[in-house]
């Protein structure tokens, strides 16, 4: 991988598409709602992880239309196994179906006309559906150039947290790590060292969940909900990994600094000769939470203006997107 400069500020008017494994830990749903209410060039959603019935991006979609962010396209990504991270039972509405769009033609659609314009990426889950976009396009007669173009954040790694097993979004799928490392020309890493604090975990006395839980807001109480479920089934704290990647791709809060590293079969990061990349180094835990709190309590979805938003102007998009799996 070869470096690219990158500033967040000077991005800001490019498309953002976000992949996640919204559905699990609940940082995730937390990012989306950040991201609704911040970020009007918010176009796709990829649900990474995804259960065999899609049922990530049908929980995207739903808490997606509470925001009021009816636009923003969902396509459910690759399914790597029967994923024992779920805590969203019973939060998706009857009658919601899957979106299995192909993804491809999903990012080309967001890519548009312009074939040197940038795009933003946040990866808060594992890198399959991105390796297999590069892969994809870099075998194409007219490729959209995304190994160029993507600006890539993505949580993920660790050098000094763990020492016997990779951080889990790298151990989920190893071989797509490697490959994104192999193709990308600009990649910033929030790593694990700097998520994994107590300052950052939204329990059941924190004020960030009881600020969720006291909200009319349905989005909020939806948020609520999928937390209390994963206080009860998997850990009694959801730390903050994936808004403060979020957080960095903004340009906020987290200092990253270029640093060599290669990789262990598993995905372990070690200090040494291999990929270039830009490492987190420090945070400002207090100005981040501030913000986290500050903007789920006062914001509003952000568009585009003059976007159509109806369900007609969705649905037809939708269609457009459906043909390739169906040609």
């Amino acid at each position: 991988m070869t470096c690219a400069s990158n500033k967040p500020v000077a991005l800001r008017d490019c498309p953002l598409i976000l992949s996640t494994d919204v559905g699990g830990d609940p940082d995730d749903a937390i990012t989306l709602a950040l991201a609704a209410m911040t970020e009007p060039r918010l176009e796709l959603v990829i649900t990474a992880d995804e259960l065999p019935d899609g049922r990530r991006s049908m929980f995207a979609r739903h808490l997606l239309d509470l925001l009021g962010r009816e636009e923003v396209v969902v396509a459910a990504g690759a399914t790597l196994g029967e994923s024992k991270y779920w805590a969203a039972d019973g939060l998706i509405p009857p009658g919601a179906h899957a979106w299995p769009l192909d993804l491809y033609t999903a990012v080309a659609t967001v890519c548009g006309a312009e074939s040197s314009k940038p795009l933003r990426w946040l990866g808060i889950g594992p890198m399959t559906d991105l390796a297999q976009l590069l892969e994809f396009d870099a075998g194409r007669s007219e490729p959209l150039g995304l190994a160029r173009r993507l600006r890539i954040w993505q949580m993920g790694g660790a050098l000094e947290r763990q020492q016997d097993k990779a951080e889990h979004n790298f151990r989920l799928d190893p071989a797509a790590v490697r490959t994104v490392l192999d193709r990308v020309e600009s990649l910033a890493l929030v790593l694990a060292d700097h998520t994994f604090t107590p300052v950052l975990a939204v329990d059941a006395d924190s004020p960030i969940y009881r600020m969720l839980a006291a909200s009319r807001k349905p989005w909020a109480q939806l948020i609520a909900r999928h937390l209390e479920q994963w206080f009860d089934r998997f850990h009694p704290a959801s730390m903050l990994h994936d808004p403060l990647t979020f957080a960095a791709l903004r340009g906020d809060f987290v200092s990253l600094e270029h640093r060599e590293f290669w990789l262990d079969p598993d995905g372990q990061m070690h200090l040494g000769p291999g990929h270039i990349a830009r490492l987190s180094s420090t945070v400002d835990y207090p100005g981040f939470l501030t913000w986290v709190r500050t903007t789920l309590r006062d914001g509003g979805p952000v568009r585009l203006p003059g976007w159509d938003c109806s369900r007609s102007t969705l649905h037809a998009l939708a269609a457009e997107l459906r043909k390739s799996i169906e040609q």
